[in-house]
């Protein structure tokens, strides 16, 4: 047990240092990061991940068995995946790290949509 909370605070450590992360309390109870203003993944404890990847990425880490399909949102790229033993904390580095690039090009295409609308209206 020891292991999983000096594991979760070194991963969390490493998500709050991507640009741009903040965190925050989820709305079902954990804790939400998003990277700005855009949720990217949240945890339930120290061992339960929820994480949203493009439909590409959540196929891949599926196939691979890396991911569990998320209980309610798996049409919108949500996985689970559970960290369990210290090696892991790689697997969940590598998928977090492409939610999170995955949140940035989300944010780049609101932004150009906006900008769009803006410059029509």
């Amino acid at each position: 047990m020891e292991e999983d909370i000096a594991g979760y605070a070194d991963l969390r450590a490493w998500i709050m240092q991507l640009s741009g992360v903040s965190e925050t309390p989820h709305r079902f109870g954990g804790t939400e990061f998003q990277v700005d203003g855009v949720e990217f993944m949240h945890s339930h404890g120290p061992s339960w991940f929820d994480i949203r990847l493009s439909k590409e990425d959540q196929a891949s880490v599926l196939k691979s068995g890396e991911a569990l399909p998320h209980r309610f949102a798996p049409q919108a790229g949500w996985v689970s995946m559970r960290v369990s033993k210290s090696s892991d904390l790689a697997i969940a580095q590598r998928i977090i790290q492409l939610a999170y690039e995955n949140a940035q090009k989300n944010l780049e295409e609101i932004r150009t949509r906006r900008a769009m609308s803006e410059t029509q209206a």
